[in-house]
């Protein structure tokens, strides 16, 4: 994994000062999300690897990029958040901010989540940031075997290139048609074998999986936060929220250069409008608003996530189910704290769709797709059979501890 940053002036990623002086790396009080990314080819990973700060890295080589999620407990003031500056009044249709603080692997916050009044209280950790068969229950997430995580990586674009050859990189077309057994077992297999990633990764001390619904919810609670696209100064008002990915060439990064608007099945375009480096316009599809944040959470594809309600795994591909730590088990239409789905009050943020796993439907899909209008976003859900969608896609994440 090679940490980049990149360089305004000659429109390229540099490799980054992997110690952080003088911010150079990251900072996230100022949107700038840490990215890094990897690279198969061994030659010129090492090249890369012993170049010094400032080198360019060429995108040719790279088959994923990623953005870090620290680890954080939140809260969120009752009903819709709190207000920034040049934000709307919040609402269901311009909610206002998370209260997050990033905390030490070893703080296992239990709060509701939720707070009425002026001060921050009932801070809570999600579960996205423990790895193991029990995490999501706080009263096992203690459990043997379970492991607290110092934050995740998430791909920072959705997933690209071919099933047999997934990247993750800007400017290219989705991966779709395929089911979630595809898409987890090519992850699992192109990514890991026998502890040793094929990007430069050695050790027991990571997993490469794909993206669980919690795990989304993470990167959705981080962005409507001042540390996300919600704090950043350069877009107010409703432009605060994501922009939408309508291009229905399915590109990678591309931008409406607006949230969607109209209603679901309506909006999309036949060009990329903005693509991903364009400012504002095109970073404004970022999380951060910035180009350091991920993007593809509104439009693009709807994103298979793995979580599922009680174990139903039909027409998903899978025989069986695979192990509890792969994927977020819903037992009744209530979400897991920090999912954001419904559990602390988000559901319908910015409109966004919101349509619960059911008996027939049992997998979740994220974000909307690019002609889902006004209701596609970060906070967008709804249940699928998961079988091979012509306009259903997804992305990776990587636990590390």
């Amino acid at each position: 994994m090679i940490p980049v940053v990149w360089n305004g002036s000659s429109k390229q990623w540099q490799k980054a000062d992997e110690k952080n002086t003088n911010n150079s790396w990251y900072d996230y009080d100022k949107q700038i999300w840490a990215n890094a990314v990897t690279i198969k080819d061994t030659a010129k990973r090492t090249e890369y690897k012993n170049a010094a700060a400032g080198t360019t890295i060429d995108l040719k080589y790279v088959n994923l990029m990623l953005v870090w999620i620290p680890r954080y407990s939140y809260t969120l003031k009752q009903p819709y958040g709190y207000q920034i500056s040049v934000g709307s009044t919040p609402s269901q249709a311009t909610p206002g901010a998370f209260d997050i603080k990033f905390v030490k692997t070893s703080t296992i916050e239990t709060g509701t989540g939720t707070y009425t009044g002026t001060t921050p209280t009932g801070y809570f950790t999600p579960s996205s940031f423990c790895w193991g068969n029990s995490c999501d229950d706080g009263k096992t997430r203690s459990n043997a075997g379970n492991i607290e995580l110092p934050g995740i990586w998430i791909s920072k674009f959705e997933l690209t290139g071919t099933i047999d050859a997934i990247t993750s990189i800007p400017n290219q077309k989705n991966i779709i048609n395929q089911t979630n057994k595809a898409f987890f077992d090519s992850i699992k297999n192109q990514f890991t074998t026998n502890g040793e990633i094929n990007c430069g990764f050695t050790g027991n001390n990571y997993d490469t999986h794909m993206i669980k619904n919690t795990e989304w919810g993470a990167m959705a609670y981080l962005s409507q936060s001042k540390y996300g696209k919600y704090g950043n100064s350069k877009y107010t008002n409703a432009n605060k929220e994501i922009y939408i990915n309508n291009y229905s060439g399915l590109q990678t990064g591309c931008s409406k250069g607006t949230p969607g608007t109209g209603a679901n099945g309506t909006g999309s375009s036949s060009t990329c409008s903005y693509t991903y480096e364009k400012e504002p316009y095109g970073t404004g599809a970022s999380t951060t608003g910035t180009i350091y944040g991920i993007y593809d959470t509104s439009g693009g594809t709807w994103e298979k996530v793995m979580g599922n309600l009680n174990g139903n795994f039909s027409q998903s591909g899978f025989s069986t189910i695979p192990e509890a730590k792969y994927y977020n088990k819903y037992t009744i239409t209530a979400g897991i704290k920090g999912d954001a789905t419904n559990a602390d009050g988000t559901t319908g943020f910015y409109g966004d769709y919101q349509g619960f796993v059911s008996s027939s439907n049992s997998w979740f899909c994220r974000g909307g797709g690019y002609n889902a209008g006004v209701v596609a976003g970060v906070f967008s859900f709804v249940g699928y059979i998961s079988g091979a969608g012509t306009v259903h896609g997804s992305r990776l994440a990587i636990s590390t501890w």
